[in-house]
C-alpha cells in the first residue's frame, strides 16, 4: 500500500508497509511502546499538575487511578499524534476536520464534542478525518489555501514596518 505525503507543496508516494496483523521486530515495538506511554502521559499533564498544586495525597492518588484506568483500555487512533510539519498536510487535516464536523452536526444534530463523548464514535471520527484529508481534491484546496497564505504574507512583505 501507498500513501500521498506533501513535502514543501510536492506530492510524494511513500509505502506504507504497516498493516493489521502486522508483526513487530524489537525497534518498532520499543518505539509504538514509547509513543504510548508519551500519548498517555500528554493527556494526563493538566491533571497531575492540578494534583501537584492542590498538594494533597488524595489527588494524586486519584489522578494514579484515572491514569491506570485510561492506560488499560488505552488505544491508537487514526490520526496522527502532531500537527504535520508539513503546511499543505496540515491544512488538508483542518479542512478535512472542518468537513466531519459539518456532517456530524447535520446528520445527528449533535456537537463534535457530544459526539464524540459516545463510545466508538472516536475511532469513526478519526477514520474520517484521515480519509478526507488524503483525498486528491482536498490535497488540492489545502494546497490552494496554503498557495493564498503566502501570497498575502508576499504583499504584506513589501510595507515598512
Amino acid at each position: 500500500m501507498t500513501k500521498t505525503i506533501s513535502i514543501s507543496g510536492e506530492a510524494f508516494e511513500v509505502t506504507a508497509p504497516y498493516a493489521a496483523g502486522h508483526t513487530l521486530n524489537e525497534a518498532e515495538a520499543k518505539v509504538l511502546n514509547q509513543t504510548r506511554a508519551e500519548n498517555i502521559g500528554n493527556n494526563f499533564r493538566a491533571d497531575v499538575k492540578k494534583a501537584l498544586e492542590a498538594g494533597t495525597p488524595d489527588a494524586i492518588a486519584a489522578v494514579r487511578t484515572a491514569l491506570a484506568e485510561y492506560d488499560a483500555s488505552y488505544q491508537f487512533s487514526m490520526t496522527t499524534a502532531r500537527t504535520p510539519i508539513d503546511p499543505i498536510e496540515a491544512e488538508a487535516i483542518k479542512i478535512a476536520k472542518e468537513v466531519v464536523k459539518a456532517r456530524i452536526t447535520e446528520k445527528f444534530g449533535l456537537t463534535l464534542k457530544k459526539y464524540l463523548e459516545i463510545e466508538g464514535n472516536q475511532a469513526k471520527y478519526d477514520a474520517s478525518v484521515e480519509k478526507i484529508a488524503g483525498q486528491e481534491d482536498t490535497l488540492k484546496i489545502a494546497k490552494k489555501r496554503v498557495n493564498d497564505k503566502k501570497k498575502t504574507l508576499d504583499i504584506s512583505a513589501d510595507t515598512d514596518l
